[in-house]
């Protein structure tokens, strides 16, 4: 990433609020790079409504031009989403704890949302599933409502969906 490009992320990241104030207008068509902006955002530790057992973190990299999506349970780290830029087109990288790594991204959308689809996987063994779609939806008190769908053989699964919320400062 350039330079004038990762300044102008920046910045755009600090006129934003912590979700998704770029889209109060769920028509708004958001880029790649603000979509990244707005991910990069979400910086810090988020407790899933659904359950206790699991908590997930964003935190920047590589003088921010990566975010990474921590999965962690009370066993220990789950997985990694790793979100970066790829010329026009954000991806996010799933490394999956079966072993399989999908790469999805995404475009310019207009629903408001940020949503990835398949590009490709590598190191898949025949019969594992692997994730297909990936989206985040801006939900009300200020949450993130994370959904995506699985894989397995030529099928696609139903959708899954967490509730994300900022965890209190301190947890």
């Amino acid at each position: 990433m350039k330079p004038i490009r990762t300044a102008a992320l920046c910045s755009l990241a600090a006129m934003t609020t912590p979700l998704f104030a770029a889209t109060e207008d769920a028509g708004a068509t958001l880029t790649p790079e603000e979509q990244f902006a707005l991910i990069s955002s979400w910086e810090g530790r988020w407790q899933v409504a659904e359950t206790s057992a699991l908590e997930i973190v964003f935190e920047k990299t590589a003088r921010g031009t990566a975010m990474i999506e921590r999965w962690e349970t009370q066993a220990g780290l789950h997985s990694i989403t790793v979100y970066h830029m790829d010329g026009d087109a954000l991806m996010a990288t799933h490394y999956c704890p079966q072993g399989n790594q999908p790469r999805l991204e995404t475009r310019a959308v207009a629903s408001g949302e940020i949503r990835f689809t398949f590009r490709d996987v590598t190191d898949l063994d025949e019969g594992e599933g692997h994730t297909h779609d990936l989206w985040f939806t801006p939900g009300e008190n200020e949450t993130i409502r994370r959904s995506e769908i699985y894989r397995s053989g030529e099928e696609l699964g139903e959708p899954s969906h967490y509730t994300l919320k900022r965890a209190p400062a301190g947890d």
